[in-house]
């Protein structure tokens, strides 16, 4: 069976020609997406191995390759990758070297007796002085230069008829007498040398040689991604902003992943608790989410209210290091218990969860192909694209269709397999629902049950994600679902479907007992239950059962209108 996801075809079970397993494949010679960047297997094995593969314009099903080959051939390509760049680094730190060394060379050459004739700069030092003009760097101190450049005439000088036309400082003169070394103690290793001439002065050479540091640096300078990350570090280090993850409504320390309802106790607890030397970029993928409620400078007391700011300063002031060339990949919020706003834009919203959802808007790094919608990061993103893929994960179990792969597995085991996914924090125990691992909660350990009073009235959710729901539904009258043939608004998009068979007259349920269909799949389980004889409502009065609620109703109104 071929389903779709991305760009190109997958086949759902196939036989990888790399490793002769039978998975989930992909087509070898077939161009699909990751993480923004096209890639053609068939052409990075090339690229990585020089293997050209056989029979890749033959029949689909003989051309493909597994999840697991495909991981370790990115690996391979990356690697490949990264080598290339650090090995234009390394060619382009030894042509300069090179040309350097060769210019040092002819600097040594000039020197020897009998050697090639060069011009090299010359400095005019006493030699008895030559230890204390030399500088902590091991080159001519700044003092030795101004004594040099303002003592014109000397003795030496003067009585060598060979030496007339020679300046006193920075000039130019062929030399070609062979040097003293000086002492060992008096020359510091650096990457200044100072030399003695015959004729009583001190040449400076330069010691060309870059040092591994610096060819080291280059060369993760050759790498995007670490100047994301030191933009980052850079940040977080040296201001007093709050890095913090979220799940859904919920602030989670960066660092420990405790869960805060108040952002200022966030706050405080990663500056108590937290070192920023600590912080690492977990998520590279991602945009680190910061809370800019205070900025200012950590190395100094400057009060700093924007990140822009704080850039320019911690390089001017505090000469750090900044690449303004690269992204710094941060997620910008101010967070505060009142009222959840914007920081871009101060649009304000009702539950934090839609403000992490607006930011989409500002920060488009994934753009949707088939609709144009910009996304933060690649999990939004995939998420986002398997809408397009209407109907592509059918349940072999029961037929239904699922527009994700992740909905269709969660089906599996809840319904069929009977298996829990939700894990017990306390224990080994998964439970099938969020709700029930509150209830689990409560009844097996003893805690207090959670409760969410809604601020606008009386009404107490057990689960923030109802409160969020009752905000929406009855106060903020969020009904984004709108009819095209009616102007009908709906809260949710199930129930915009179960409406379109009033316009439509679609009967797509069909009983396969009697063979009578029905607009929607609540309405012929209803009906199902005729066939079972399921009686689930029962009259509290005098006892009797009904298949259907709408009997029941009927009865009371009937039969008992005193407790209608």
């Amino acid at each position: 069976m071929s389903v779709r996801k991305g760009k190109g075809p997958v086949f759902d079970p196939g036989l990888c020609r790399c490793c002769g397993s039978m998975k989930k494949c992909r087509l070898l010679n077939v161009e699909y997406e990751c993480s923004g960047q096209k890639e053609v297997y068939s052409d990075m094995m090339m690229d990585c191995f020089g293997l050209l593969l056989s029979h890749l314009d033959g029949k689909p099903t003989e051309r493909l390759v597994c999840a697991t080959c495909v991981i370790r051939l990115r690996d391979a390509f990356s690697f490949r990758q990264q080598v290339l760049r650090c090995e234009e680094a390394f060619l382009q730190v030894k042509v300069y070297d090179s040309e350097n060394n060769e210019r040092h060379m002819q600097m040594e050459e000039a020197l020897v007796e009998g050697g090639p004739k060069i011009e090299v700069e010359v400095i005019k030092v006493e030699p008895e002085d030559v230890s204390d003009n030399i500088s902590d760097t091991g080159g001519p101190s700044e003092d030795a230069l101004a004594d040099a450049a303002d003592d014109e005439t000397k003795p030496d000088l003067a009585q060598d008829d060979s030496n007339d036309d020679l300046p006193l400082i920075h000039s130019k003169r062929k030399i070609s007498r062979r040097p003293l070394p000086p002492e060992p103690s008096k020359v510091k290793k650096s990457e200044n040398v100072v030399r003695t001439t015959p004729t009583g002065h001190n040449v400076a050479l330069k010691n060309y040689n870059m040092p591994m540091s610096k060819v080291q640096q280059l060369i993760r300078e050759r790498d995007p991604t670490y100047m994301t990350e030191t933009n980052i570090l850079t940040i977080v280090e040296f201001s007093y902003v709050c890095p913090f993850k979220c799940r859904h409504n919920h602030l989670l320390c960066y660092y420990c992943g405790q869960v805060f309802s108040d952002p200022q106790l966030l706050r405080e607890h990663t500056i108590n608790s937290h070192h920023p030397k600590k912080f690492k970029v977990t998520e590279h993928k991602n945009m680190i989410k910061i809370d800019l409620t205070r900025i200012d400078c950590r190395l100094c007391p400057v009060k700093i209210n924007d990140l822009e700011e704080f850039k320019r300063h911690i390089v001017t002031t505090h000469k750090k290091k900044y690449y303004f060339d690269f992204k710094d990949s941060v997620l910008p919020f101010r967070l505060t218990k009142e009222e959840i706003k914007c920081a871009l834009c101060n649009v304000i919203f009702p539950y934090f969860h839609a403000l992490n959802k607006h930011m989409n808007e500002h920060f488009s790094n994934y753009v949707c192909e088939t609709c144009g919608l910009g996304f933060v990061d690649k999990g939004r993103f995939v998420m986002h694209q398997q809408r397009h893929d209407q109907g592509d994960f059918p349940c072999e179990t029961c037929g239904k269709m699922f527009k994700a792969e992740y909905n269709r597995d969660l089906h599996i085991d809840r319904v069929h397999r009977k298996r829990g996914r939700v894990y017990c924090p306390k224990c080994d125990i998964k439970l099938m629902s969020y709700p029930q691992k509150l209830k689990h909660l409560v009844e097996a350990h003893g805690e207090q049950p959670l409760s969410f009073p809604c601020t606008m009235c009386e009404k107490v959710c057990e689960t923030r994600r109802t409160l969020t729901i009752h905000w929406r539904k009855d106060h903020l009258k969020d009904f984004r679902y709108e009819c095209q043939c009616c102007g009908q608004k709906f809260f949710t998009r199930f129930a915009l479907n179960n409406h379109m068979p009033t316009h439509t007259g679609e009967r797509n349920y069909k009983c396969k007992v009697c063979e009578k269909c029905y607009p929607r799949l609540k309405t012929l389980k209803d009906h199902m239950r005729i066939h079972t004889n399921d009686r689930r409502y029962r009259c509290h009065i005098c006892a009797q059962a009904f298949i259907q609620n709408c009997s029941l109703k009927g009865h009371m109104k009937s039969q008992h209108p005193e407790y209608g």
